[in-house]
């Protein structure tokens, strides 16, 4: 098709369902757009409007084609706004939801290598929401961090595109003069209140096999936003917390002495992924965030 216009017209007019109110959208005259739609509907073959006195109302033939025609439009805007950025040296500014459990891991890991690849892109990371694919489709977020085991049972998967990133085991960690510290039996351990990184971890699947694992099953008490919250808990009380392994093995050096892990395995392991709107073409922005992800995957 040679004139994006046809299709800013036809998605206009599917929307406000009237070509007047279409005309004053996109601030042309009501006659351009009957014309463009009439020159659409010819090159189509296919009649795409029924057109009352009282109502303009699509044909299932419209209602085919309108995920493919916005598609085009932001693919069409999206290869503009790279063209443009590119021109200018800038990619612009991004989003993201993130699960606490990957914020302090991943997350941070991706932002230092995208510092040295894209200094001058600005980046927000909003942690701990309750359902990060909604906040995606509402468009609070341009990028999201989850876990697959959720993706798969979200209402908004269809829509949503997900690649994967990392795999992380979770691990109990408590302080190191603990009561249960040197304890042979688990259901000890776990007689201790637990403190989980964030309501989105607690809400989720993750949690279920959690639970599954353990006879009698385990509750959280304390459900905190931040993941070093969860831990500085743990250190400073005879709370547990979960936390990843490989956060605990990267600061093993020179985090508090006395925070410990326990030998004893959670079954819990977290296969983090980037997700994105399916229907939207990814920005500059949001695929140099996800090549710095992947690199310090």
């Amino acid at each position: 098709m040679s004139d994006l216009r046809l299709l800013q017209n036809f998605v206009a007019v599917f929307h406000s369902r009237s070509f007047r109110a279409a005309a004053d959208e996109l601030g042309i005259s009501q006659s351009s757009v009957t014309k463009r739609i009439q020159m659409l509907e010819s090159e189509l073959g296919l009649r795409l409007f029924n057109r009352t006195t009282r109502a303009v109302e699509p044909t299932d033939s419209a209602r085919e084609l309108i995920n493919a025609a916005e598609s085009a439009l932001q693919a069409h805007n999206a290869f503009q706004a790279e063209a443009q950025q590119l021109a200018g040296g800038a990619i612009g500014a991004i989003r993201v939801g993130a699960m606490a459990l990957a914020a302090e891991t991943l997350v941070v890991k991706g932002l230092a290598r995208l510092a040295q690849t894209h200094p001058d892109l600005e980046v927000e990371v909003i942690v701990g929401s309750s359902d990060i694919y909604k906040d995606l489709i509402t468009g609070q977020c341009d990028v999201a961090i989850g876990d697959e085991a959720n993706f798969q049972t979200s209402p908004y998967a269809a829509s949503l595109r997900l690649q994967p990133l990392h795999k992380e085991k979770l691990v109990y960690v408590h302080r190191s003069k603990h009561p249960a510290a040197d304890t042979k039996h688990k259901t000890e351990l776990l007689s201790y209140p637990l403190a989980v990184p964030s309501r989105y971890f607690n809400e989720n699947k993750l949690f279920e096999t959690l639970t599954r694992h353990n006879n009698p099953t385990v509750q959280p008490r304390y459900k905190l936003n931040s993941l070093s919250a969860c831990l500085t808990l743990a250190a400073h009380s005879d709370a547990i917390a979960l936390a990843p392994h490989s956060l605990m093995t990267e600061t093993a050096t020179r985090r508090p002495a006395d925070l410990s892990v326990a030998r004893f395995e959670t079954g819990v392991e977290v296969s983090m992924a980037l997700v994105s709107v399916a229907k939207n073409a990814p920005t500059p922005a949001v695929r140099a965030f996800g090549r710095a992800l992947i690199e310090q995957s």
